[in-house]
């Protein structure tokens, strides 16, 4: 298997990041919050639920 550029998609501020398995993480910058999560949905679900934030961070 090759390298593939990760997808990165945002909700509520945060970043989501589908990463080899497939799995799916979520970001607050740097940092992972909750678990790696199985697909995208639930990673959208668990990013919706947090307090919204006013601007991705990089």
């Amino acid at each position: 298997m090759g390298w593939k550029t990760p997808k990165i998609e945002y909700v509520n501020g945060y970043k989501i990041v589908e990463v080899e398995g497939p799995s799916f993480k979520v970001y607050d910058g740097d940092r992972q919050l909750g678990d790696d999560f199985p697909y995208p949905g639930e990673a959208a679900a668990y990013a919706t639920s947090l307090p919204k934030r006013d601007y991705p961070r990089s």
